[in-house]
């Protein structure tokens, strides 16, 4: 199990879009993973506030790698992100994904986005397996 954790690490680390926004993995297991971001001046809207792409981003990111724990490669079918309260300059912003129903081709996920205990963000996804490790290695 720590090898695949560690190669879900790298390969969520050695993400361009993931690694342009400064976001790093902090925490995964079975179904579920966390990302955190601290909020620069490049991830703020012309408001001067986190910019909702960074939170929506933020959620896609850790519900997908907390489908990849389960040893399923996805890709986003659905997004849907409610915006709650806005993120500020200098914020420590942590999103946790987690997996809420696991099908062969389909998988549910939701994405809880805090700033200590006030959520930002409610989100939740479907990706389409394209991969499915425990079933073809």
């Amino acid at each position: 199990m720590q090898q695949e954790k560690q190669r879900i690490m790298d390969f969520a680390n050695n993400n361009p879009f993931a690694r342009m926004l400064n976001i790093e993995i902090k925490e995964m297991e079975p179904g579920a993973a966390v990302i955190e971001v601290k909020v620069r001046p490049m991830h703020l809207n012309p408001h001067g506030t986190l910019h909702g792409g960074v939170l929506s981003s933020m959620a896609d990111i850790a519900m997908g790698v907390a489908v990849r724990t389960l040893g399923k490669i996805g890709v986003t079918v659905t997004l849907n992100t409610n915006f709650i309260n806005p993120g500020n300059l200098g914020e420590r912003i942590v999103a946790r994904g987690k997996v809420t129903h696991q099908g062969n081709t389909l998988v549910a996920t939701e994405c809880i986005i805090t700033r200590d205990s006030q959520v930002l963000a409610q989100s939740t996804g479907v990706f389409f397996v394209i991969h499915n490790r425990h079933l073809e290695d």
